[in-house]
């Protein structure tokens, strides 16, 4: 899944006007892992996949980049990344 920005965003010196992200090869394992990252921050939530912290984690292990990337964002570039990767997450499809 591409996230392409509204704006350029600068990160370590990289400019990025899009992400991809391999959402779709997640495995279990993946998943797993940031939980454990996620909740190992002092995060809970009884659905981790609709939490804004826990989407971005995994928008940045999807596109192999650091959760620090996220935390970057400007405001509304992480709110629509975030909303992104729950619909993708949460979808019943």
């Amino acid at each position: 899944m591409k996230h392409i920005f509204t704006k350029p965003v600068s990160f370590e010196g990289v400019e990025y006007t899009e992400i991809e992200m391999n959402l779709e090869e997640l495995t279990g394992k993946d998943i797993s892992q940031i939980k454990r990252q996620w909740a190992g921050k002092g995060n809970f939530s009884p659905v981790p996949a609709a939490d804004m912290d826990f989407q971005a984690m995994a928008a940045c292990h999807a596109a192999s980049l650091p959760h620090e990337f996220a935390d970057a964002l400007p405001a509304r570039e992480y709110t629509q990344l975030c909303t992104a990767v729950g619909n993708f997450l949460m979808a019943s499809d």
